[in-house]
């Protein structure tokens, strides 16, 4: 997957994304002592409205496998970082994280990475903690289903940049894991997103 081109306009849409990022930075309800990890943080957006809260965690990791992604990433709160790993090998070790967000990761890759990448996430949360997934969802309205129904074809069995679009759940994959889901939220305004609140 190369997202060098598309760090390139990538900030450009978070106004998109914006609606779902606050709600599941929301259900994460993180708080000044937790340690929160974003995976697959890519220009940082859900940091950014992370960043807005007044309770905002004082350690925070945001990791994605794209340096020109991270480039392209604001500044952020004294004692936030940003480093380059692959979600699927994820350089921390167990239980180092009480907070884990992947937002608008999961679709993008296939089914083997996938479980790859939440087996990791399951890896490094603490007993308790808590992991909140974002990713598309079909709209709810048949007109609004229609007018997407092109854009998730379009994105199919890719991977990458080419399936943006493309509607997941992630749930019973998540429970595979041995993750409990918690909450869900679907959320219409921008992209049409689900997030997931799941606890180890």
């Amino acid at each position: 997957m190369d997202w060098t081109r598309t760090a390139a306009f990538y900030n450009s849409q978070l106004p998109l994304e914006r609606a779902a990022l606050v709600a599941a930075v929301a259900l994460a309800e993180p708080h000044r002592d937790d340690v929160l990890l974003d995976v697959g943080t890519g220009t940082g957006g859900l940091l950014r409205e992370l960043a807005r809260r007044r309770d905002q965690p004082r350690n925070v990791i945001g990791v994605d496998i794209s340096a020109a992604m991270l480039a392209k990433a604001h500044t952020l709160p004294n004692g936030w970082a940003l480093e380059t790993a692959d979600a699927r090998r994820l350089p921390f070790a167990e239980g180092t994280f009480s907070v884990v967000t992947a937002a608008y990761l999961l679709h993008v890759v296939d089914a083997a990475a996938r479980r790859q990448i939440i087996r990791e996430c399951h890896r490094v949360l603490r007993t308790g903690g808590r992991l909140v997934t974002v990713t598309p969802a079909w709209p709810r309205t048949w007109v609004a289903r229609a007018l997407y129904s092109p854009l998730a074809a379009a994105a199919g069995s890719s991977v990458g940049p080419p399936a943006g679009f493309r509607p997941l759940d992630p749930s019973s994959e998540l429970e595979e894991a041995t993750f409990r889901i918690a909450a869900t939220r679907y959320v219409g305004r921008g992209y049409p997103s689900l997030c997931v609140l799941a606890t180890r």
